[in-house]
């Protein structure tokens, strides 16, 4: 243990007693928003509403939300290209509640997507003694997504629910995210970054267990669709 604390220590110190070698490498960290267009699962909720018997109220849809990424790459010429990886979630629910009781029909997604990205420098200026770089991002991706269902019908004084089911189906495809980049470089080490573009993602229908398995639910095979607007801000060192 005290080892690895040393070695981390040891890693700034290493680093800015480097001061006349050009960067070669970059790790940036990166959390942002983003919408997600969800059509089929749009619809899906708003089929299940009408075949059940209870009045249900959307609560939420879909909605715009966290996510998150990291990038680590070496450069080349103008550029930054490596690996890159992120997390993305959002949900919809449908509910009906009163004096006796609740009940809740919840569609909750996440994705993991990882693969390789480049950033490519267009412009380079000096802001107050330190860099200032404006360029593009892109990167392409194999993507995983996860979908769970649940139904909760719970009645008040009554400890365990009445009804509660839960089903989880994945599926999985091919995300890409284009986006305009600015760094801004504290020191010759560290920056702040900030990303703005959009995503696109191609997804398998959803399946249970085995991708071979794939699912119909109310008739029709159903899809998670990352696809959307993209913004983050993140940190980013170079070294």
């Amino acid at each position: 243990m005290r080892e690895i604390i040393l070695f981390i220590i040891m890693i700034p110190v290493y680093l800015f007693s480097q001061g006349s070698v050009d960067s070669r490498y970059e790790l940036s960290v990166a959390s942002g928003i983003g919408s997600y267009a969800m059509l089929n699962l749009k619809d899906l909720q708003n089929t299940a509403m009408k075949n059940n018997p209870l009045a249900l109220i959307k609560t939420t849809s879909f909605p715009a939300y966290y996510n998150y990424s990291f990038r680590y790459g070496t450069k080349n010429g103008n550029k930054f290209e490596g690996i890159t990886g992120g997390l993305m979630s959002t949900g919809a629910r449908s509910s009906l509640a009163d004096y006796s009781g609740y009940y809740t029909s919840d569609i909750d997604c996440m994705a993991f997507h990882a693969g390789y990205y480049n950033r490519t420098k267009l412009m380079n200026y000096q802001l107050f003694n330190q860099a200032l770089e404006i360029g593009y991002l892109f990167n392409g991706s194999f993507i995983y997504s996860s979908v769970t269902m649940t139904d909760n019908l719970q009645l008040y004084g009554i400890d365990e629910a009445i009804v509660y089911d839960s089903y989880t189906f994945n599926s999985v495809g091919v995300y890409t995210e284009p986006m305009l980049y600015a760094t801004y470089m504290f020191c010759k080490y560290i920056g702040i970054e900030f990303n703005a573009g959009g995503a696109l993602s191609i997804s398998s229908p959803l399946y249970y267990e085995s991708i071979k398995n794939v699912v119909s639910i109310y008739d029709k095979n159903r899809f998670s669709s990352w696809t959307g607007y993209r913004l983050s801000i993140g940190i980013i060192s170079r070294f």
